[in-house]
């Protein structure tokens, strides 16, 4: 190979390993966002990518030895654009295994949207901690007031005041 060739591969193969490295570069500070806003757009151009290819004709008959078919993935190599097509969809795999390993998004695991400033806080979830006077059957905690049952064993209705 001469050197201008070495210089393009090396050249073609530095550009693939820098669109891998960002990714990992977003996986390794945790940014959960830009890591998926990266997928997005990998996933798109890539879709873009499939649909500007030309069809090879013959469809699921010809891969499968209808119509003289040489091979099952056909006999022409792949074209430039077939290449970025293979390295995007590998790309595409590979942020998304990292965006899964980060896990799921902070707000989703608290069930909901983040809270906007003034907004008050959301009740919290059954099953968790709280504090000790407000336990059932814990000496601080008070028992909750409900009304006496009346003679026919139906709890009486209350008095309220009257809305003014």
């Amino acid at each position: 190979m001469d050197p201008e060739e070495v210089r393009a591969q090396l050249k073609k193969w530095l550009i693939i390993a820098a669109f891998f490295a960002l990714a990992l570069v977003f996986y390794a500070l945790k940014w959960r966002g830009a890591l998926v806003a990266y997928v997005m757009v990998v996933g798109l151009l890539a879709v873009l990518a499939i649909l500007i290819q030309s069809g090879r004709g013959g469809g699921l008959a010809a891969s499968l030895g209808g119509l003289g078919g040489d091979s099952l993935l056909g006999a022409r190599s792949a074209t430039p654009i077939a290449k970025a097509t293979y390295v995007m969809l590998g790309l595409f795999l590979v942020i998304c295994i990292l965006a899964a390993r980060l896990g799921p998004a902070p707000q989703a695991e608290a069930g909901g949207l983040p809270l906007l400033p003034g907004q008050p806080e959301a009740p919290a979830p059954v099953g968790t901690d709280r504090p000790a006077e407000a336990r059932p059957g814990s000496p601080g905690a008070s028992a909750p007031e409900t009304p006496a049952p009346d003679a026919a064993g139906l709890p009486s209705a209350r008095t309220t005041a009257p809305n003014d």
